[in-house]
């Protein structure tokens, strides 16, 4: 844990860091990671070991239990996925991205922080050790099927990893834990999926949802395992048993803990189910009820939006084919009762990834400008966030000014709230 910089008025500062420092121990206690360094920097009375200029010294802080000490460390290196997922997307990318997009993460440390989905195979019992000594709950795992030649094959792995036995280690220390089964038709579905899901559904209250996503097949598949994409009468099929199963546990435990993917609803062409029915959305960030929420919200938002704005204005909603019946039901008739506004949508392609990839999260920025500039737009091109990094990239790393350039219009980001947008307009 290396101190690359001080946030202002900093504790650690003031007691004698330096940057540069490493902490190796706290109260005798190695430190490995942030997350040591925060589960054993919460005492009030602390006695650091720091490496500085290869010699170590020892530098004791008191302090309240909520204080910050304001150290800012370097970025940390986590672990790799070790697997070779038949369905792995990261394996589908084209030649060319920046590097982060080839990283296949697999720690149970994101996981925690993030909710990455981890398979679990890297991890030892003194790892499990530690996720229960430190409470590292919520984790969200990748399971995909519970019988093990299945899993082997899906994961690419030799030996058997005893995924329920972490599983049930992890339930009986109190770790809450959300599992994830990648569908991969004629693979892990029927009576293996069936199977899966029971087998899971034993460790509830602990394990307490499972969230079924359609594997995601991008036209980048050379020399890869060959699977098959949902199809529409496919995914109609899966929700009708799922329901059935999903409702025997609503019965039985009073949460139906199975769900689905918001991709089989809108390939099905189904209606959606009710924000009920999500049992308080435990994997939402999956895409699992994030279409549902997002109607709920926008129709509680919409309560507020302005009748009129002063200035005649056009804009552009682009989207991807997936969420377009959405926005097409939702959004467009609302906000085109605002007067003075004219509103159009644009169904984006993803000629990148191919036809079959079809959120909007994955769209790229030479996708968008390629689709919109031999069109009729508004004057303002409105996108949802989620089309961006954190460093406000596409994945092809075009940037926002460079479509904004390239077609002489300003783009707006929204992220599921119309309402500020709409204010500026005004």
């Amino acid at each position: 844990m290396r101190i690359i910089a001080f946030e202002q008025d900093s504790l650690a500062a003031a007691a004698g860091f330096q940057i540069g420092d490493e902490i190796t121990a706290i109260n005798c206690h190695p430190i490995r990671d942030l997350l040591d360094f925060q589960f054993h920097a919460s005492d009030v009375s602390l006695e650091f070991e720091v490496i500085r200029n290869d010699e170590s010294y020892f530098i004791e802080i008191e302090k309240d239990y909520d204080d910050s000490l304001g150290i800012i460390f370097e970025d940390p290196k986590y672990r790799c996925c070790g697997n070779n997922c038949i369905f792995c997307f990261i394996d589908q990318n084209p030649q060319g991205l920046r590097k982060s997009l080839y990283f296949k993460d697999e720690d149970f440390r994101l996981s925690f922080m993030y909710g990455n989905y981890v398979t679990l195979t890297n991890v030892s019992q003194s790892d499990l050790q530690r996720i229960v000594e430190q409470r590292l709950s919520p984790l969200y795992i990748s399971v995909h099927s519970t019988d093990f030649e299945i899993r082997k094959l899906m994961l690419g792995i030799k030996k058997d990893d005893r995924l329920i036995d972490k599983i049930r280690f992890l339930s009986k220390n109190k770790i809450e834990l959300h599992a994830q089964i990648v569908l991969c038709p004629s693979i892990n579905d029927g009576k293996s999926l069936i199977k899966t899901i029971f087998d899971l559904a034993k460790f509830f209250p602990q394990l307490k949802s499972i969230a079924i996503v359609p594997v995601g097949l991008t036209k980048h598949r050379q020399n890869l395992y060959p699977l098959r994409p949902v199809t529409p009468a496919y995914a109609k099929s899966l929700i009708l048993q799922m329901e059935k199963i999903a409702q025997q546990f609503k019965q039985k435990w009073d949460d139906y803990i199975v769900h689905l993917a918001d991709e089989f609803y809108l390939l099905a062409q189904m209606e959606l189910p009710t924000a009920e029915r999500y049992d308080e959305f435990p994997q939402i960030e999956n895409g699992v009820g994030m279409a549902k929420d997002f109607i709920d919200r926008f129709e509680e938002q919409s309560l507020d939006f302005p009748h009129r704005i002063k200035i005649k204005r056009s804009i552009t909603l682009v989207s991807g084919v997936l969420a377009s019946p959405i926005i097409n039901q939702w959004v467009i008739p609302r906000l085109k009762k605002i007067e003075n506004l004219t509103v159009t949508i644009r169904i984006i392609k993803n000629k990148f990834y191919g036809n079959r990839v079809t959120v909007t999260g994955l769209l790229t920025g030479q996708d968008i400008y390629n689709q919109l500039h031999n069109q009729q737009i508004g004057d303002i091109i409105v996108l949802p966030s989620n089309c961006l990094n954190f460093e406000g990239l596409f994945l092809d790393e075009w940037t926002p000014e460079m479509i904004q350039t390239r077609l002489q219009k300003p783009i707006e980001f929204i992220d599921n709230d119309f309402s500020p947008f709409l204010e500026k307009l005004k």
